[in-house]
Order: C-alpha cells, then structure tokens, then sequence
C-alpha cells in the first residue's frame, strides 16, 4: 500500500474552522499522509448549486443534486476512499456531520482519532459518550497529539481493515449493555451498575 489517505472531518462554517482543518490535513501530510480535506477536495454547496442554476435548473432541483452529491461522495471517501478517519470535535458540541462521518468510519472498522482543545463541552469536561466511545474514549488535546495517536496505531491489526466490522468491540459493549439493563429494568441501585461495569472491565482484562 502507498500513502495512507486521511478523511479529515470537521467543522468548516467560518475562516477560523477552515482553517484549523487546512492546519489538521497539513500536520498530517508533514508526515506521510495523504488526506481528504472537504473544503478543498469535495464539493462545494453553494458554488456548485449556484453552477446549476446558472444553467437553468430549478433552485430546488439543484440544491437535491447537490445534497445528493455531497453525500455519496462523503460515503464514498469514509467507507472506501480513506483507510482512517481523524475528527475535529470543538465547539461547544461537535458538528453533526463530523459525528455522522467518524460513526459511518467506526462501524466500518476504520481507525478513526478525534482531538478537542475547546473547552466548552457538554457533559462538565466531556462531551456526550456517544461520541467520544467512537474514539475509546480516547480525545487528544490538541493537533499533534492526535497526529501522535494516527502515527502510533498498528496498521496492520484486522480492525484496520475496511472490511473488518468491530465485531469484539460491539459484542462488548452489548453485553455490558445487557447487563446494564437487567439492573435498571429491575429498579435496583446505581451500586449495581457500577459493580456490573466493574466486573465487566475484570472481565476483559482476564482475556486479555
């Protein structure tokens, strides 16, 4: 395989996210990486819309073209284009098509890494789980320390293959969700939830 290409996702609504990105895709590129930067490798809204109707085509007709394109094309390069995905999540929440692009990549297998130096977050220093369990849990604090965790990643376990679906890691968390359930379903303490995830992160360490 030649240079690994990066799907670099995020916000790009203003000059200052733009630019961050463009920082993001440089970072990357400075050590060996190719990337998919949106902003400036896909395809733009309002541009291309304004193309369509300049030749005729109804405004509304256009802007369903367009919406379509942006997202087959975004498909395309987080499923197949990119082998890994590389988030980021400022602002106070994260932008939704950046959350949507770094599920498709993890249910995929794709390696996917997220960094957050804002410090504006919804949960009291964390942003909703939902999220961050997509990266382990596991947001760097800034560009290189994201940039760090790409270049330190084995490459060469299954997960990072695209066809390879998390199958260990859902069934996991299934299973801790199952045993989460039959706690709350049964309306006893929050004790008890703890103590099943405790005996559940025992329990993955002893097979480990």
């Amino acid at each position: 395989m030649g240079k690994k290409r990066v799907y670099c996702a995020g916000p790009l609504f203003n000059d200052k996210e733009r630019e961050e990105m463009a920082g993001i895709a440089a970072a990357l590129e400075e050590k060996g990486f190719e990337t998919f930067l949106p902003q400036r490798d896909g395809l733009e809204l309002t541009r291309c819309v304004e193309g369509l109707t300049a030749g005729g085509l109804p405004v509304d007709e256009a802007n369903a073209l367009i919406a379509q394109a942006i997202f087959a094309l975004d498909i395309y390069q987080v499923l197949e284009g990119c082998v890994l995905l590389v988030a980021n999540l400022n602002g106070r929440v994260p932008d939704e098509g950046t959350v949507a692009e770094a599920a498709m990549a993890w249910a995929r297998g794709k390696p996917v890494f997220a960094f957050k130096s804002d410090t504006r977050t919804a949960f009291g220093g964390n942003d909703n789980p939902l999220v961050t369990g997509l990266f382990g849990f596991k947001v760097a604090k800034s560009i290189p320390g994201m940039v760090a965790l790409v270049e330190a990643h084995d490459y060469e376990s299954p997960s990072s293959n695209s066809a390879y679906l998390r199958e260990e890691e859902i069934s996991g968390n299934l299973e801790l969700g199952r045993a989460i359930w039959d706690v709350l379903s049964q309306s006893r303490p929050v004790s008890d939830v703890l103590n099943a995830i405790r005996r559940f992160r025992v329990s993955v360490a002893a097979r480990g």
